[in-house]
């Protein structure tokens, strides 16, 4: 059964997955605006449902994407995680490379806009207590 709420940009890009200070050299296959797609040429060993650190360089000279995931799915060498949290504007530079890569740049802004205004209304239910990013892959 398809659970993706956005859709998916193919990008390949080497990384880091840090689970439990146990890190995992690993290459980003596809990106949503709240998941990813990451293969290794090792086995995986990270559980479902647990947190990791996952570190994608993007252009040489800046800053990496830093983003804290959940693992999804899990499979040998591959794992879908959803992004759970972002350091810095690491949020605004992942919608900035997807906007750079995709074919639908319409249907990325719609699914942007849909992010930003869901997370106000619930900010608001929420009388002011701080919103997690919550999103299936």
């Amino acid at each position: 059964m398809e659970q993706r709420r956005f859709h998916r940009v193919t990008y390949s890009a080497p990384g880091e997955l840090v689970h439990h200070d146990i890190k995992y050299r690993c290459r980003l296959e596809n990106v949503s605006l709240r998941g990813a797609l990451i293969s290794a040429d090792e086995c995986l060993m990270v559980p479902l449902n647990e947190s990791c650190r996952l570190t994608v360089p993007l252009e040489p000279g800046t800053e990496p994407l830093t983003l804290t995931v959940s693992v999804v799915h899990c499979f040998f060498s591959m794992i879908g995680v959803k992004f759970t949290g972002f350091t810095g504007d690491s949020e605004l530079r992942l919608l900035e490379l997807l906007k750079q890569k995709t074919s639908e740049p319409d249907k990325l802004m719609q699914e942007w806009e849909s992010l930003k205004k869901g997370k106000s209304v619930a900010e608001e239910d929420r009388a002011g207590m701080p919103e997690p990013v919550a999103a299936t892959y």
